[in-house]
């Protein structure tokens, strides 16, 4: 989408901006706004056969609701959460599975407010004690005028929710959005969210937290500070190049005017980031974008995103529906991706994707305004 207020505002109901930046390890790439290349196939054929059901899986047993994420805890319960709408106040709702995510019951609330409250994300940090992190944006008569990525935390396996911290907080004019939160090899909590610089000038940053989620580093860029580009909504997943432990984000950006995307690979648990490269470019003037990620137990990959490249009128980010790509691991920083397959094609928006065991992935979506998912078995 363009830079501007408008953005700003679609981002208030699960979306984010973009711009684009290089890694350690490159020269930084200078992007122009041009037509887009043929997109690329995998070359060859990948390992293993990968199945999406034909079914959609409620998450909720009757709630509607936005931007659903998905965690699994280490006693085999997996939680999801989404944003569920009351009149003006929007509740940070919690379900919960225990048969594996066959059916899924309603469990807790992390928060709930009539701000900018979006975007959250679950992760497991210790048996039974669970973070979530959601922008929490003040908003004025003519838009947000003070930005924070909130974490609450519940020690009851997502029960009960409490105030635990601020990981992020800026005033206006420039907004953060959409975190994302990872354990690193020290066990500590990796935080990254999208944080514009300017109008066409967005980036992914990191905070850690040391002591569970309690207090934060300072906020340090990624990749991509000095390039107008609009890169945002990252997922990163683990995986292996020829043995040795990888880390990939993913990212949408605007290296062609409209949404495309890119990743990013780490060789060192997340603190420095090069080998960019394509991954999903759309036809001329169609958007692929909101992309989330996650590996299998082989270290092979998955990219589902959001794309408006079948619809006939482009209007972003409303006409939209859900697709996948694949891709092995790396090998020696480069990996090849896959021709997209439909995951959902109704109007559907703001996908994640997450592992529920070593072969099996479950694709959320909001769809026909409901949370679903839809499970991706590697055979």
């Amino acid at each position: 989408m363009p830079g501007n207020f408008g953005q700003k505002i679609l981002k208030t109901f699960g979306l984010d901006d973009n711009q684009h930046g290089h890694g350690q390890g490159q020269p930084p790439q200078q992007y122009q706004h041009y037509q887009p290349p043929p997109q690329q196939g995998y070359p060859g054929q990948l390992p293993g056969n990968r199945h999406i059901e034909d079914g959609d899986r409620d998450l909720h047993p009757d709630k509607h609701g936005t931007y659903p994420r998905l965690a699994r805890l280490g006693d085999g319960s997996l939680l999801t959460s989404f944003t569920h709408f009351q009149g003006k106040t929007r509740v940070l709702a919690v379900s919960r599975s225990t048969d594996g995510g066959r059916t899924f019951q309603d469990w807790g609330e992390v928060s709930r407010g009539e701000g900018d409250v979006d975007n959250v994300f679950l992760l497991e940090v210790a048996p039974g004690t669970v973070l979530g992190a959601f922008r929490n944006h003040d908003i004025g008569p003519h838009g947000p005028t003070y930005f924070r990525i909130t974490v609450c935390r519940s020690t009851d396996a997502g029960r009960s929710w409490h105030f635990l911290s601020q990981a992020a907080e800026k005033g206006a004019p420039n907004g953060i959005w959409e975190p994302f939160m990872r354990l690193g090899r020290q066990g500590e909590v990796q935080l990254t969210y999208s944080l514009e610089f300017a109008h066409n000038n967005q980036s992914t940053m990191m905070v850690q937290s040391f002591d569970g989620g309690a207090t934060w580093t300072q906020p340090r860029c990624l990749h991509g500070d000095c390039d107008a580009l609009r890169d945002g909504m990252n997922g990163i997943a683990p995986t292996w190049d020829n043995g040795r432990e990888a880390l990939v984000m993913i990212f949408e950006t605007t290296s062609f005017g409209t949404f495309n995307l890119e990743a990013l690979i780490s060789y060192d648990d997340g603190q420095t980031w090069g080998w960019r490269h394509r991954v999903y470019v759309p036809p001329q003037g169609h958007n692929a974008g909101a992309p989330q990620i996650a590996s299998f137990a082989d270290g092979s990959l998955a990219v589902i995103f959001m794309t408006d490249e079948d619809h006939n009128e482009v209007s972003w980010t409303q006409n939209a529906s859900i697709k996948v790509v694949f891709a092995g691991p790396p090998q020696n920083g480069q990996i090849q991706w896959s021709k997209p397959t439909v995951i959902c094609p109704h109007t559907s928006h703001w996908p994640g994707i997450a592992p529920v065991d070593g072969n099996t992935l479950f694709a959320t979506f909001e769809c026909e305004g409901r949370p679903k998912a839809k499970a991706i078995t590697l055979h």
